[in-house]
């Protein structure tokens, strides 16, 4: 469950005690290994988050698994409830909820899922290079293949969700983290520089990632 909400989180763990263990991970990175690693069934995530939003998270989940998404938001709007359901979403529970009713759907999400297939690799196509989401490798032309970290699999990810547009500095340490760039921080920067030395390494050009100076970075390479 990804909510900023102790009190929330609290209530939800108490309603679902018996028949789900909840875990709550205090960042984008850790709800993704959690998720990548296989130890998730289900993920209840909020919209209103104040670091970042529920809809970018869902879809940045959505690039590599086929994991049930359910919202369980105060967001109750109908133009709301369309986008998130439009991006992948499994399911929409508004705040406040039922107990009986979020637990029937969440059984009812598991049980839709076990009825169709396993997703596929996500694959991005990055020019003459291959990003294995999942695997979080790269892949060469040449079939060099070069692994990356899973800070450098999540910012590859993010910038490449953004195609060719400039991310700050600040959205990047926040998808990672959970939390506002932390401007004494070189953490971003030292990644983004061993993430930039791969590309370059696997995609034969000198500047696969840009750093702008004051603004952030963005990819070079065209997506397929």
């Amino acid at each position: 469950m990804f909510d900023d909400e102790p009190d929330f989180t609290r209530l939800v763990k108490e309603c679902l005690k018996g028949d789900f263990h909840v875990a709550i991970p205090d960042s984008q990175l850790e709800l993704s290994r959690l998720v990548n690693n296989g130890d998730v069934d289900v993920v209840l995530l909020d919209i209103g988050l104040p670091d970042d939003d529920g809809i970018s998270i869902a879809k940045g989940l959505r690039y590599f698994s086929d994991v049930p998404i359910v919202f369980l938001t105060g967001y109750s709007s109908e133009d709301m409830i369309v986008k998130g359901l439009n991006i992948g979403a499994d399911d929409y529970v508004t705040k406040p909820f039922q107990p009986a009713v979020l637990l029937a759907r969440i059984r009812n999400v598991l049980r839709r899922r076990k009825e169709r297939p396993a997703v596929a690799r996500r694959i991005i196509s990055l020019g003459s290079v291959v990003f294995d989401v999942r695997q979080r490798e790269l892949l060469a032309a040449d079939e060099q293949r070069v692994a990356l970290t899973e800070k450098e699999a999540m910012i590859l990810l993010v910038l490449a969700q953004a195609g060719n547009a400039v991310v700050s500095r600040n959205d990047l340490f926040r998808r990672i983290h959970g939390r506002n760039w932390d401007q004494m921080s070189r953490d971003i920067d030292v990644h983004v520089s061993h993430l930039r030395a791969k590309l370059v390494d696997v995609s034969g050009t000198d500047n696969p990632l840009s750093s702008i100076r004051g603004v952030g970075y963005c990819l070079n390479l065209e997506q397929g």
